[in-house]
Formats: structure tokens, C-alpha cells, sequence
């Protein structure tokens, strides 16, 4: 860790950015596909020790750093697992979250494997490394556990919750059926006290099959948990009375509320929601059955969910939404806190997102979207930060573009959020456009550093990041706009996006590429499919192309009463309907003009890698123009910076091919 600059809090000495300039050549492709050198930065709860993982040679290490010595306590490789998470239980065991991949069933079909996460606990001082709750042999099939409160007021001691097996939750098969439905299975879940020394769970409370969120006091108690039936569109809130649970809240139709976190009293459950308006906001759901009530809304935007104080649980602010995204602290120290850090760090969003129990030191991070991330740890005694590090030193006194917040009109007169990013030194006259959608598609872009967009501005594109109809975090009523209108709706908005950077003289209409991955790879091959007049070529990265064969895999993965089967035809559309085949890019190949180019993780457990594969074969009956960039062993999420540095080098060939940037 490296000494960063002064931070007089009291003062309010501002800190300023350096001066990038914009000569020379753009940095390599390299400088962007590269893994963050520092992420997931943790503090423990006494403030004497960080942890954070790195890449460094394509495989990622953890280290534990003391800050009284200035020293590494230990360094951790965890072979071929991905890291998803760090936190700390206590000031001495680091727990690290991990996924990696693997066959449940014994089958030929390369696309039977599925994404299994773990939570490994580690020892600052040394030891092994130990499995958590899901170590034992019988647990091997079970893909994962959530932690649900890392303080419970004792010693080596969390709560997790996952599913389990119990004998008793069976129902015995009374007709031919050979397979039991998710209900007779006997799978619950349950939530369990782990000892973070042996790995070991102790059930505290059985739940149902179809339980999704747990809540718990203090002490660990639990007080309410919250059920979500598929199959009859049941969803309830049940709270803990006795030794009894007791429905409190019953609604049809849909998931109506996202519990978030308890009162600290254990009478208050806080939830979201966007009942009875057009905004999600915060509401109160009193354990006793009383009126609910709503407890926070923001004037313009949507609540996107609570900020818990990680010791307490209780919320300590509200994550709000919109394009400029921001915190409302509730809690007067995180409050005071925020305000003096956003006084010495003017000229960057700050977030600050981790502190030691007593308030004294306090992670802070800086970005924003022609600014990588920083890391500072910040001492409120001293009133000074240090800079822990940068995530992308490559960059760090590089030009990247600059990044502009706007709205446009759709055809049927919804405002639509986007981002504009300008090429570095560049007047945004006239220029090659790439169009780039996000994933999800219930996801967002922001305001912060987008490293594949901040590639493709170097390399002299202007960038537009629309945020159709079907976003989140902007509005309850753009977020419904976009049920069941893949191709329609969703589409609509990005072509307007597009006609509207034509319209305004940014964009070069002859010169506009649509690239995406995820939905965002369905989106660009829908654009190339049924808009084939305005796109000079189109990029999918790990997109879906069919939409009746991407509602059979998941059917096959997860089982016709799965959540994820039940919202593919709750948001997307049954694959009987004619309007899903219609608007399957996959079915409408020879309409494509523009060039494809296709990049696919072969090991994607999210978008199987035959969508892109069919469509290629499609697309060389048709028209013969596309190509397909296979990268081996990687993930839907591209966890590798060998594979992201793949990707961006097959991109740049292939857009200064058809856009001549």
C-alpha cells in the first residue's frame, strides 16, 4: 500500500485528478482486457487488516495485508475457482466466495453443467482452508449458500442459508410419473448457524421449498422469511411468533416484495416495492400484521434497495437510482462520514463501502467513467487516506472519453436514459457509432469506469449505452415497459436511440455497428435481423439467437416449475407464441445484410454455446457472413483476462474492418 495524498478532513482539502492527455497511440487492448489489479477490498471490523484479490498471471490470488506492519500477512492461490466475493466474518477469518463448474448428471450433452459456488474460510495467520456448511459428500449436488448475517454475537460464527434435504418434505409418487416436481422433491430451504473454525452447520429453521430470503435479528434469531410459488403465483411474508411462523402478507400474481432488512427492534420488516405507483420505493411491514406503510420514497427516482449497516444489519441508507446514481444516508455517522469524503475527493464519485466498527477508518472508493477505480483507506483520527491502490494502472494517467448523461424521446414517447461516450479528444461530429446494450435485460449501465466501452472509445468510436424499456433502477414504469417485449419494445428503443445520434448529427449513418453480450448479444443480432437497413455490422457476445430452443434449455437445466423457466414465460413469452419465433434473430437469418461476428465462452452455463453455434450455421446458408471467435474453458461472465483480451482484439480487427473508425 502506497501513501496517497493528504486528507485534511476538517479542512476539506480537495483532492484532484491528474492530467491525462491525449497524445500519442491508444493504449493497447491489453490495458482494458486485464482483470482488475485490486478488487473486492475488505476491511476487517477493528480496522487492522485489508484483504483484496488480484489477477496477476491469469490466476487469481488473494493477499491479507497488515496495517500496523505495512506487510503481507499471506498471499492465497485458489487454482482454477473464480472469485466471487471476500468479507470478513471477524478480525481474524476471511471468508471468500468462489464458483466453478461441473456435470450433476452422468450425460453427452456438453451443455448439462452448471455454475456451483462454495464460501471458503481462511485464517489471517495461516492454517487450510475450509468449506463452509456445504463440505459434506451428501451436499455435493447443492450449488450454493448465501450468507444471511456475518455478526450474530458469537464467537466463529455466521449464518448461511441453502437448501437441504429432508426425508419428511417427500411426498410419495402415486401415479406413473417417474420425477417428482420441485414440491415433492424434498428439497427446503433452511437456515443453518456455521462455525466458520470446522465448516460446520447446525439447522436453525426449516423452511419450504419455495422460500427465497431469510431475515434475522441481532443475535441472530430468526424473525421473518418471504415464499415465492411458481406454480400457483403465490407470494408470502411469513414472521416469526414463538415458535410458530405466522403469514402476515399474502399477494397473487407476482413477487411483490424484496425484503431487505429488519428494525433493529425485530417489530419492522423493510421491504421493496413499486405497489400503487410508478417508482419502487421502501415499505414498512409491521411482524405483528399491522397496516403497511410506506417508510421512504425518493421524489423522482426509484429505491433500489437498502444500504445495511454490516455489524447491525439494520438499513443505513437507500441505494436511489436514476442516471446520476446516489445514497441517501439515514444513519447521522455514515452521513457525516460521506459528506466529508465527497468534500476532499470533489471531481469523482465517491462510494463509501466499508468501515471498521468504531467509525475510525473508513474504504473509500473513487471512479467515475474516464477514471478507473481507486482505492483509499481513509483514517478519521488522522485525517488523512492513503491510496490502497489502482485497478487499472495501465490507464491511470491515460485519456479515456468522456462520458455524457442524456435522454430520448421513443417512438411512443417514453424518455429513455442513456449514456453518450466521446472518443478522447474528439469533437462528436459526425463519427462511427457502436451501439452497445447491456445484459440482463432487467440490468443498467451507470456513470462508472465500463471498461469495454472506454476500449471502444479509445479506438475512435462514439458510444451509446441506451437504457431501454426493461432497465432497471430508473423507473418502476420503464422497468414493466419491457414485459414480454424482446424485439418489440426493447428493440424499438434502441433503434430510436440510434436515429435520434443520427438525427443530431453525432453519428456517421453509414458507420453504426450493434455489439452486446448476454442480451445485449440477442439485441445486436435482433438489430442485424429485423433493422437490417441501419446497422454496417453487429457483435454478440455469449447472446442468445433462438428464443423457443433457449426456453427448452432452461426447461432441461432447471425443470419446467423453476423460477427461471417460470420467468422466461412470465417476461418473455411462452415459446408456443408466434411472436417468439418471429422475433428470434436465429429464425430470420437470411433478412441479415450486415456481417456477424459471433464470440461465444465454450463453457458458458448461462447461454449455451449451440445459440451462437446454430446461428452460425444458419448464417452460412443465408448469407455466409459471419464468423465465430470460440473461447475455450471460459464463462458466461468472461472471468478470465486472457479470454476479455481475446474478445476486444477480435472486435477491434473487426470493426476497423467495416466502420474504418
Amino acid at each position: 500500500m502506497k501513501n496517497g495524498p493528504a486528507l485534511i478532513l476538517a479542512a476539506g482539502l480537495a483532492w484532484a485528478a491528474p492530467d491525462a492527455t491525449g497524445a500519442g497511440s491508444p493504449p493497447p487492448a491489453s490495458a482494458f482486457a486485464s482483470l482488475p489489479q485490486l478488487a473486492m477490498v475488505c476491511l476487517t471490523p477493528d480496522g487492522q487488516k485489508l484483504a483484496w484479490t488480484n489477477d496477476p498471471g491469469g490466476k487469481p490470488v488473494i493477499t491479507i495485508f497488515d496495517l500496523a506492519t505495512g506487510r503481507d500477512l499471506r498471499q492465497l492461490s485458489i487454482g482454477d475457482y473464480t472469485v466471487r466475493g471476500l468479507d470478513w466474518a471477524d478480525n481474524r477469518t476471511l471468508l471468500i466466495t468462489i464458483t466453478t463448474r461441473r456435470k450433476v448428471f452422468e450425460s453427452t450433452v456438453a451443455e448439462r453443467e452448471y455454475e456451483f459456488s462454495r464460501t471458503l474460510a481462511v485464517d489471517a495467520d495461516g492454517g487450510p482452508v475450509r468449506s463452509l456448511l456445504l463440505g459434506d459428500p451428501e451436499k455435493q449436488s447443492v450449488s450454493g449458500a448465501s450468507i444471511v448475517r456475518l455478526h450474530v454475537g458469537k464467537a466463529e460464527t455466521i449464518q448461511m442459508s441453502s437448501f437441504d434435504f429432508e426425508v419428511t418434505a417427500v411426498r410419495i409418487m402415486t401415479d406413473t410419473r417417474m420425477s417428482a416436481g420441485r414440491k415433492d422433491q424434498g428439497w427446503v430451504h433452511s437456515l443453518f448457524e456455521v462455525n466458520t473454525r470446522t465448516g460446520r452447520g447446525r439447522k436453525v429453521e426449516s423452511g419450504s421449498p419455495y422460500t427465497r430470503q431469510w431475515l434475522t435479528l441481532a443475535d441472530g434469531t430468526p424473525a421473518a422469511r418471504s415464499e415465492w410459488n411458481p406454480e400457483n403465483r403465490e407470494f408470502t411474508i411469513l414472521a416469526r411468533q414463538g415458535r410458530s411462523w405466522k403469514k402476515i402478507y399474502e399477494s397473487r400474481g407476482d413477487i411483490e416484495f424484496r425484503l431487505q432488512a429488519m428494525s433493529a427492534d425485530g417489530a419492522t420488516i423493510f421491504a421493496t416495492s413499486d405497489r400503487g405507483g410508478d417508482r419502487t420505493r421502501v415499505w414498512s411491514i409491521p411482524v405483528d400484521g399491522g397496516p403497511i406503510s410506506v417508510a421512504y420514497e425518493h421524489p423522482e427516482h426509484d429505491v433500489m434497495h437498502t444500504v445495511d449497516d454490516r455489524f447491525t444489519g439494520a438499513p443505513a441508507g437507500y441505494q436511489i437510482g436514476g442516471l446520476e446514481q446516489s445514497i441517501e444516508w439515514i444513519d447521522p455517522r455514515m452521513l457525516a462520514l460521506h459528506k466529508a469524503i465527497a468534500r476532499a475527493f470533489p471531481s469523482l464519485r465517491t462510494q463509501v463501502f466499508d468501515r471498521s466498527e468504531d467509525y475510525k477508518r473508513v474504504l473509500v472508493r473513487t471512479e467515475y467513467a474516464s477514471n478507473p477505480p481507486v482505492y483509499y483507506l481513509v483514517d478519521m483520527n488522522r485525517g488523512t487516506a492513503d491510496t490502497i491502490g489502482e485497478t487499472y494502472p495501465a490507464l491511470a494517467d491515460v485519456a479515456l472519453g468522456e462520458m455524457e448523461a442524456i435522454q430520448y424521446p421513443a417512438r411512443d414517447g417514453i424518455a429513455i436514459p442513456a449514456y453518450v461516450t466521446t472518443p478522447p479528444g474528439r469533437e462528436p461530429r459526425s463519427l462511427p457509432l457502436v451501439v452497445l446494450p447491456h445484459g440482463g435485460p432487467s440490468a443498467r449501465d451507470d456513470t462508472g469506469f465500463d471498461y469495454l466501452a472506454q476500449f471502444l472509445a479509445t479506438r475512435g468510436y462514439l458510444v451509446l449505452q441506451p437504457q431501454f424499456r426493461g432497465s432497471s433502477g430508473f423507473s418502476a414504469a420503464l422497468s414493466r415497459a419491457g414485459d414480454r417485449q424482446w424485439g418489440r419494445g426493447m428493440q424499438d428503443d434502441i433503434t430510436d436511440g440510434v436515429k435520434h445520434m443520427i438525427d443530431k448529427g453525432l453519428a456517421d449513418p453509414k458507420r453504426i455497428c450493434i455489439l452486446g453480450a448476454s442480451y445485449g448479444g440477442y439485441a445486436a443480432l435482433a438489430g442485424a435481423a429485423f433493422t437490417p437497413e441501419l446497422y454496417a455490422c453487429a457483435v454478440s457476445i455469449n447472446g442468445i439467437s433462438d428464443l423457443p430452443n433457449m426456453f427448452g434449455f432452461l426447461q432441461r437445466q432447471y425443470g419446467p416449475d423453476s423460477d427461471a423457466t417460470r420467468y422466461w414465460r412470465d417476461y418473455v413469452g411462452n415459446p408456443n407464441d408466434e411472436d417468439i419465433t418471429r422475433f428470434s434473430p436465429a429464425r430470420s437469418a437470411d433478412t441479415i445484410q450486415a456481417p456477424v461476428l459471433l464470440i461465444h465462452a465454450r463453457n458458458d452455463t448461462v447461454v449455451p454455446f449451440s445459440q451462437s453455434q446454430n446461428f452460425k450455421r444458419l448464417m452460412d446458408q443465408a448469407s455466409g457472413k459471419s464468423q465465430l471467435v470460440e473461447l475455450a474453458g471460459e464463462d458466461h461472465w468472461l472471468s478470465t483476462s486472457d479470454s476479455r483480451l481475446k474478445m476486444l482484439q477480435a472486435i477491434e480487427g473487426f470493426l476497423a474492418t467495416h466502420l474504418r473508425p
